[in-house]
């Protein structure tokens, strides 16, 4: 059933309770409307939650993200490749619309933001090379000069920046009226267009064209780019986003980018299988502690690694590394590709487990080295090919490589890994689960009423009898599964205190340990050369080596020195008995209801004075209700485990916050050396004596903030883990209406039964 044939339903279903349920209904049954009533207001909002389930592409330039998005949504309309120039600091996500036409909107920074990059370009552009400059250092101001020189060139057109003083004092910094609005206003550029190529065309203009302001190209002032197309792939919530990397010095698009690599439910690490795959793990994985990130944060579930080029291979070598002579080959590319996808697979598990050692060597987790290790060898590795997909499905004619049926390229299989890793969250699970919770809600209420005529028009004396014992029985029942649900309330929060106290007791001794660790941090920062390290500390401790592609966090390694030692107290903690917790408190409900349910069925079989069909009528009612609370505590339950994974994600992310903010005074005298003979020593000096000398302050600050926070979710918990047994105490409720005292009803409220269950909506499911 469609989302609009849902909602018109739940509407209809709500004239209904107004003007013929509740009527109908004596005024004992009123918990009951109010229960049917909050039936239909939880079906209807979950048709309201809009699901946005972010894909974020990680991997530098030319590793083949662009080709790959394009690939999956089935169209070329992602600039890829050397076509796009040097715009990889231009973030693209891919949404879905229903509609005909294709629509882009181009995000601009703001006109603050780019005098402020002018600024850093007109400083970078002055400086000169210092006696002090290793060969690296050299590279580095080499490096600057280049990327601040192409900017400007890119947006101005000149050969130089002598302009550059004149530019900052013009009210538009020197661009056109319109991007100067743009930018002013914080309004996007859209662009529509009825084929994705045209689409792509158009916005491809204004990353590397030549049709806008004589000639200027205007990456440099792009933050985002945001396409919409109906592409079936995306049609569940799903988001696809390109991440140029944490290495562009302008604050709003590097914000853009931390920001999507926080709040994205999934990571795949991008690599070209010839050449990126071990730049990529050693320098995004381990260097810059990424690996260590995802498992410290619980998303390590959510990390996938594509390997891209699989078609462009060596053929002589893989036949020869096979034992196959090239006069053997017979021309059918399956064996040598599955040869060389089992060799990149193995090859990225032993880059992967290399990482994982040493996280437990740090964490001194023996004992969770085996699950942990497990864990890293189930992340999923794809290798493909997009040209040759792309190619196969008529999307790249010109494409002169490996012919390959679409499956061949793997393509297929990992379209089917996004559809299952996001299935159980995406917009057509909402409405499916909308639709269960319907079809629940009109089967309790139609044999509440069926249940309700057959006994009224069998009344007797008898069967008044009957139901009056049977009523004390069942009363009897459901009072002792309600002080059973009692008891859950309280054992789960009492261990819920138990794990919380335990959690910040393990967490007491890990200070002294932290700051004997720092020693190990001061001693990597050694190789930072000297024009880095100054940027870093003028960047509140962070920068990215342009020459190397080096990411530098000097907060986040002193942060690391506490944090190292954290991730398996810290798995234990919200990876384990939290998410126990959760279970242990709906399964505990749901068996007092089977045992409330049982005791009733028995107290069935007692009766002599039964309508015909109660019995199964009664059981399939006591059925269902059991099947309603199972949905509503499995979305409690999901809701709980998402809030832990943001609070656990939160937390881990806030320590290097907090790390950056204590270390704040030090990065300033540090920065405002005025350089010479020996800065480098002085600024490694200033820094690492600071840290040295507050690192026990810093780490208290940063246990204290761990508890804080820890006790704010614990709060936050209970209510929720409170609301799993509340359905159960509804369930109950349901049972005592549906078993209920024989009622003498008069002939007029007989009949206002009968119409109103004559007049209940059907849930047509076929519409």
């Amino acid at each position: 059933m469609s989302m609009e044939k849902l909602h018109d339903y739940i509407a209809e279903f709500r004239e209904w309770l107004d003007a013929h349920g509740e009527p109908s209904l004596q005024s004992p049954q009123s918990s009951l409307i109010a229960n049917w009533r909050e039936e239909l207001s939880a079906a209807e909002r979950l048709l309201e939650a809009k699901p946005e389930l972010p894909i974020a592409f990680l991997g530098p330039a030319q590793q083949g993200k662009s080709s790959l998005i394009n690939a999956l949504l089935g169209e070329n309309i992602l600039a890829v490749g050397a076509s796009v120039g040097a715009c990889t600091c231009v973030i693209t996500s891919a949404h879905y619309r229903l509609g005909p036409h294709y629509r882009a909107e181009i995000d601009l920074i703001s006109l603050k933001d780019w005098q402020a990059e002018l600024v850093a370009m007109q400083e970078a552009l002055a400086s000169s090379p210092s006696e002090a400059d290793t060969d690296y250092d050299r590279e580095e101001w080499e490096a600057t000069q280049k990327t601040a020189q192409e900017k400007f060139n890119a947006v101005y057109r000149q050969e130089t920046a002598d302009d550059l003083a004149d530019v900052l004092k013009d009210t538009r910094l020197g661009l056109p009226k319109d991007i100067a609005e743009a930018m002013s206003t914080g309004r996007p550029i859209v662009v529509e267009e009825e084929k994705a190529i045209t689409l792509r065309n158009k916005v491809r203009r204004y990353l590397v064209g030549r049709e806008q302001h004589e000639d200027g190209q205007f990456w440099p002032l792009i933050s985002r780019v945001r396409i919409y197309g109906e592409f079936e792939v995306l049609s569940n919530g799903v988001v696809l986003v390109d991440l140029p990397g944490l290495n562009d010095p302008n604050p709003a698009r590097e914000q853009v980018t931390k920001k999507y690599l926080e709040e994205a439910r999934y990571i795949w690490l991008v690599c070209n299988s010839q050449t990126g795959i071990d730049r990529v793990f050693t320098q995004v994985l381990r260097d810059n502690g990424f690996f260590f990130r995802l498992f410290l944060e619980g998303r390590l579930g959510a990390f996938s690694v594509i390997a891209t080029r699989i078609d462009d291979i060596n053929l002589e070598a893989i036949l020869a590394q096979m034992g196959t002579e090239l006069d053997d080959f017979d021309g059918s590319y399956g064996a040598p590709l599955e040869f060389r996808r089992k060799e990149i697979a193995a090859h990225i598990q032993r880059n992967l487990l290399a990482i994982a050692e040493d996280i437990v060597a740090r964490a001194d987790g023996s004992e969770h080295r085996e699950a942990f290790l497990q864990r890293v060898r189930a992340v999923p590795v794809f290798s493909i090919s997009t040209s040759a997909y792309l190619h196969a499905e008529g999307r790249m004619k010109l494409y002169q490589g490996m012919q390959l049926a679409p499956e061949d390229t793997h393509i297929p299989r990992l379209i089917e890994h996004l559809h299952s890793i996001t299935l159980e969250e995406s917009y057509a699970s909402q409405i499916e689960a909308s639709c269960r919770r319907l079809q629940m809600l009109h089967e309790r209420v139609r044999r509440f009423f069926l249940d309700l005529i057959r006994r009224v028009e069998q009344d007797s004396a008898e069967a008044r009898r009957e139901w009056e014992a049977l009523g004390k029985v069942a009363e009897q029942a459901i009072c002792e599964g309600a002080t059973a649900l009692q008891h859950v309330r309280i054992r789960f929060e009492e261990s819920l205190d138990q794990h919380c106290l335990a959690f910040e007791e393990r967490l007491a001794d890990l200070d002294a340990r932290a700051a004997l660790a720092l020693t190990t941090t001061f001693t990597s920062w050694e190789s930072i050369n000297w024009r880095s390290l100054q940027a870093a500390v003028r960047h509140s401790g962070e920068w990215t080596v342009r020459s190397t592609g080096r990411e530098i966090n000097l907060s986040r390694d002193i942060a690391r020195a506490y944090l190292d030692l954290l991730p398996f107290i810290w798995e234990d903690f919200f990876g384990t008995h939290l998410s126990n917790l959760i279970s242990e408190v709906a399964s505990g409900t749901e068996a007092e209801l089977q045992k409330t349910a049982a005791r009733l069925k028995g107290a069935l079989d007692m009766l002599h004075q039964q309508p015909d069909g109660i019995r199964e009528s009664m059981e399939a009612s006591l059925r269902a209700a059991g099947e309603s609370f199972q949905l509503q505590s499995g979305q409690v339950g999901a809701a709980l485990a998402a809030q832990i994974q943001r609070t656990r994600q939160s937390l881990s992310g806030g320590m290097v916050a907090t790390a950056s903010t204590f270390m704040g005074p030090a990065y300033a005298e540090a920065g405002a050396d005025p350089g010479g003979t020996g800065i480098k020593r002085r600024m490694l000096d200033t820094v690492a004596r600071f840290a040295e000398q507050h690192a026990p302050s810093l780490f208290i600050n940063m246990r204290q903030e761990l508890a804080e926070g820890v006790t704010v979710l614990q709060a936050s918990m209970k209510p929720q883990l409170s609301k799993i047994v509340g359905y159960g105490e509804g369930i109950l409720d349901h049972f005592r209406q549906n078993m209920g005292g024989h009622q003498i009803v008069t002939p007029e409220l007989r009949e206002k039964l009968r119409d109103a269950m004559d007049c209940l909506p059907p849930l047509v499911l076929s519409q």
